[in-house]
């Protein structure tokens, strides 16, 4: 029994010791890198639409049709591939106005939007051209952005660059620490993204069909900023 008890003592005393040591092994250092590049956009997207209103819901969904297929039809007939022209946003619904409390139809709206991308950003103004030639009233929004490819590309580069500066926080730290820095023990992506470079048309105020032709010839894309973040836990010696 003595020798039992002794023996339980004796593996009691080893996993502390051996858990003692694991946790003086084990001193590590967590730091978060960061990174930010600014990169030109190589995509274009452009909302352009109609919206009208008529006397019954049926005339103002077939103009509205009507204008769309038209616009598609320009796009197309300029090189624009089908597969870079979307619909969005197909509205329908009953207007109405008041009038000292008392509410009055006035007839159906029917509103359609395209999205057109395209990746020759030199071609926005004529976009913008044969859809308002073809009966586009409404311009809206103007994105600038990145194609997957060139998006995959600047995430390589983003994660890299906040790599590098986790690596030179943890070694400033050691240092200063009289210490030295050992293996990566975890490291995890936290955050990558960007935001496209939304241009906000302002001539679709004035409700000029020109106006938004030459405001939007005259648009100049600009960087979109890529940013990504990533943290490190280091073990130290």
């Amino acid at each position: 029994m003595k020798i039992k008890n002794t023996l339980i003592v004796i593996l009691v005393i080893g996993i502390l010791a051996l858990t003692a040591c694991q946790q003086q092994s084990e001193n590590t250092i967590n730091v978060d890198g960061s990174s930010e590049i600014n990169v030109e956009p190589d995509e274009a997207e452009v909302w352009a639409g109609i919206s009208i209103v008529k006397d019954t819901a049926q005339e103002a969904q077939a103009e509205a049709n009507e204008a769309i297929n038209n616009m598609i039809d320009g796009l197309r007939y300029k090189g624009i591939s089908e597969q870079d022209i979307e619909t969005e946003n197909l509205n329908l619904y009953e207007e109405y106005s008041w009038d000292e409390g008392t509410r009055k139809s006035i007839g159906w709206r029917a509103s359609q939007t395209l999205k057109i991308k395209t990746n020759d950003l030199t071609k926005v103004g004529e976009i913008v051209d044969i859809c308002v030639k073809n009966g586009a009233n409404q311009l809206n929004n103007i994105n600038f952005k990145l194609s997957k490819e060139k998006e995959a590309e600047y995430k390589k580069q983003a994660l890299a660059e906040a790599t590098i500066n986790a690596k030179e926080k943890a070694e400033t730290i050691t240092e200063s620490l009289g210490a030295r820095l050992g293996k990566i023990k975890t490291v995890s992506e936290s955050n990558f993204g960007y935001r496209p470079y939304m241009y906000e048309m302002t001539a679709k105020a004035s409700g000029v069909a020109m106006d938004m032709v030459e405001e939007a010839a005259s648009i100049m894309p600009s960087d979109v900023t890529v940013t990504a973040n990533i943290n490190i836990v280091y073990y130290i010696q």
